[in-house]
């Protein structure tokens, strides 16, 4: 196979409208060494590995990381192509403050 034949293929980032409500019930949060339920809080989670959740069971789609550092972003992404993760990374900001705003508004409602 030459280098023509090689797929170049880049992450790139896509803006998507997404409900939150349904990213709240099946989102992963990576800190630092581990990650944590979006659902239930487990802690102590590894997004590499735990495709579910061991207490809740919820099926893992999303996954956000606390890191702004663009390299870092850029390993965890990698590190899931290598080993063949289908989680959808989202950013956590802009999903905080979706879900904020949200909660904002129903503080209203009467």
């Amino acid at each position: 196979m030459s280098q023509d034949d090689i797929p170049k293929t880049k992450f790139i980032r896509v803006w998507k409208q997404l409900k939150v409500d349904d990213i709240k019930k099946n989102i992963l949060y990576v800190d630092d060494l581990y990650a944590t339920c979006g659902n239930c809080k487990r802690l102590g989670l590894n997004y590499l590995k735990d495709k579910s959740c061991p207490d809740c069971k919820t099926e893992f789609i999303y996954l956000a990381s606390n890191s702004k550092n663009p390299s870092e972003i850029g390993k965890m992404l990698s590190r899931l192509d290598k080993e063949g993760i289908d989680l959808i990374m989202i950013d956590r900001e802009d999903f905080e403050r979706s879900s904020a705003s949200d909660a904002a508004r129903n503080l209203f409602k009467n």
